[in-house]
């Protein structure tokens, strides 16, 4: 799921925004956040709270827009910043903060638009290269290639790769919405495998490249198949 922020502090620039966002037609789940300051913005980032868009104005109220996003970076450096101004002049203030795009007031549709595309599709490039995890309040982030499979543990997952193993807090059905289809395949209900670490599949189980062998469960054999034969077809193209 995306996660998005408005900081804005006029009413009525963050009606606009905000409707104007719930517009676009995203490709995945989102949640929608909004702050009037942005000390609220930089409190959120401290606890932990991190966006993977957020739309800053520049000007709230007696606060600066710049030192609001030098704090976030602070605790976020992946968040995707975009500035939002009335004057052209701050938006080039923008690349201090390393900020991704920036945002015109009153906001015109087709440049939103333009942008929340571009952001989508780049957070989901960035999302199939890594697989982000958090064991005891610390972000770890896995290379997709490495990972072999993910194994249901009851209320946990272990996600094991060519060289480790982790477990943290989650489910199975929540990873399998959030994991790239194309990639990864549920082929038992306790089982995701990663299918470019797949050597063979047979009848009822799927041989992975280091030798371990994951069942596949009658109904799904099929859809296996199917999956493995379609990403084959694409990783020669």
């Amino acid at each position: 799921m995306l996660k998005i922020a408005v900081c804005e502090d006029e009413e009525q620039h963050k009606k606009i925004l905000v409707d104007l966002i719930g517009r676009y037609p995203f490709k995945t789940d989102y949640s929608l956040t909004t702050f009037q300051f942005g000390y609220e913005l930089v409190a959120a980032s401290n606890e932990g709270i991190n966006f993977d868009m957020i739309f800053l104005d520049m000007r709230l109220d007696n606060e600066d827009g710049i030192d609001i996003a030098n704090e976030i970076r602070k605790t976020d450096t992946e968040a995707r910043i975009i500035i939002t101004t009335s004057l052209i002049e701050y938006a080039v203030l923008g690349y201090s903060v390393n900020a991704s795009d920036f945002l015109l007031k009153p906001f015109p549709e087709d440049k939103l638009f333009l942008v929340l595309e571009k952001l989508e599709n780049d957070l989901k490039y960035s999302r199939s290269s890594f697989h982000e995890i958090e064991i005891n309040n610390e972000k770890i982030f896995l290379k997709s290639d490495e990972i072999l499979y993910f194994e249901s543990l009851g209320r946990k997952i272990k996600v094991t790769t060519f060289d480790a193993e982790y477990e943290y807090y989650y489910t199975i059905s929540a990873l399998e919405k959030e994991l790239d289809s194309l990639r990864f395949i549920l082929c038992h209900r306790s089982y995701i495998v990663n299918l470019k670490n797949v050597k063979s599949i047979r009848t009822k189980a799927v041989v992975l490249k280091n030798g371990v062998m994951i069942p596949i469960s009658p109904k799904r054999n099929q859809k296996v198949y199917d999956a493995f034969t379609r990403y084959m077809a694409g990783s020669m193209e």
